[in-house]
């Protein structure tokens, strides 16, 4: 599996605190699956910086192939969308250098203001990824499907497939999230030691929405490939209809 969404890359930011806690994750990670992952620190103005992100990169690298763990990593962000942002730009890793840019909101942005941000990142080339859509309160079903229609790429984290609310259910059932990543901080709290949520995952979306989501759309990324947009829609059964008016019709009904 790929996973394009991690803060192994030690003293960066908030995620592994050394380069021990790194290849320590990196082994978790290997053991459950994963074989690419993607570096993706927080860059948040005058807070993190990627200061010595080059060459905590190059080191880590080193460690792996010494200690020959089979697990390749790829330079990324995760960027807060700030007023400040687009002046930083240059010092900001895309996903593997290509297109791709993760970004995440921060708390009390309204959806206009995303909705700006996101057009000016994509009128200067950049494809934007919302990380950790279910965090996003503010925004409504239809804004976050309005994101997805305007060309964002929705990443949900791995642990939310334990407990999902109606409204990524939703976007989950009617195939508008595209990735899937683990967000992993460190070994304890927010590690790599997550097969039964990938299991529940795997329940809820069957095998072949599973790869999509956790190998064939994350690998597009780290190749720079277009993923198409409304290909999953354009597939949905009938089946999927009446099990789609089905949760619309009872969902008071689940959990929260």
């Amino acid at each position: 599996m790929v996973d394009i969404h991690s803060h192994l890359l030690f003293r960066i930011d908030d995620g592994a605190k050394n380069i021990e806690e790194s290849l320590e994750m990196l082994k978790m990670a290997y053991k459950n699956g994963y074989t690419d992952i993607v570096c993706s620190s927080h860059f948040f103005v005058d807070k993190f910086e990627n200061e010595n992100y080059n060459k905590n990169f190059q080191l880590l690298n080193e460690k792996i192939k010494k200690e020959k763990i089979d697990v390749r990593i790829y330079k990324g962000n995760e960027a807060a969308l700030q007023p400040e942002i687009l002046k930083k730009l240059n010092i900001i890793n895309t996903i593997n250098n290509s297109d791709y840019i993760l970004i995440e909101l921060k708390s009390g942005i309204i959806y206009q203001a995303c909705v700006n941000f996101i057009k000016k990142l994509q009128s200067m080339g950049y494809k934007p990824i919302l990380a950790h859509i279910e965090r996003y309160r503010q925004l409504s079903l239809n804004e976050i499907i309005s994101l997805y229609n305007m060309g964002v790429i929705l990443q949900m984290n791995i642990r939310t497939a334990g407990s999902m609310n109606r409204q990524i259910r939703e976007l989950i059932e009617r195939k508008y999230i595209e990735v899937v990543a683990t967000d992993s901080h460190n070994i304890t709290r927010r590690n790599y030691d997550v097969e039964k949520y990938l299991k529940e995952l795997r329940k809820i979306t069957g095998d072949e929405y599973f790869k999509i989501l956790t190998e064939t759309n994350p690998r597009k990324i780290i190749n720079n490939q277009n993923i198409k947009k409304g290909e999953w829609h354009e597939k949905k059964s009938t089946g999927n209809i009446f099990i789609t008016l089905w949760n619309k019709l009872f969902s008071g009904n689940e959990p929260e």
